[in-house]
């Protein structure tokens, strides 16, 4: 770092590296699910078989990710340098995900015959 940063900065910055490395994609894109209602903490066969799912999708895309970053050398350390940005990397990545998870279930919806 450059510039000197204040102690409350400091000490969020640290906060959000601990986050970023304690959790996990998964976990973010399985919150956000529950948030959206599409699962809940019940443990009904439905929420089990989507949260497989979710946990499938997101492992085989957390591999692309992670391609993706050697082969364009683009795979950062975190550090408290660049925390906030990782974290944005990461809110992207889940947000993508989502969206992915979200064409793929209209993409299995029966066609209308009326």
């Amino acid at each position: 770092m450059t510039k000197e940063i204040s102690a409350s900065v400091l000490i969020q910055l640290l906060h959000d590296l601990e986050d970023l490395e304690i959790t996990n994609l998964e976990s973010l894109v399985l919150e956000k699910a529950m948030k959206s209602g599409f699962v809940t903490k019940v443990d009904s066969v439905k929420n089990i078989y989507r949260r497989t799912w979710i946990k499938k999708v997101t492992e085989h895309a957390n591999d692309a990710y992670k391609l993706e970053d050697v082969a364009t050398g683009e795979h950062l350390a975190a550090t408290i340098d660049n925390v906030k940005a990782l974290l944005e990397a990461r809110e992207k990545k889940a947000n993508e995900i989502l969206e992915l998870l979200a064409k793929q279930i209209l993409d299995t919806t029966p066609t209308y015959k009326g």
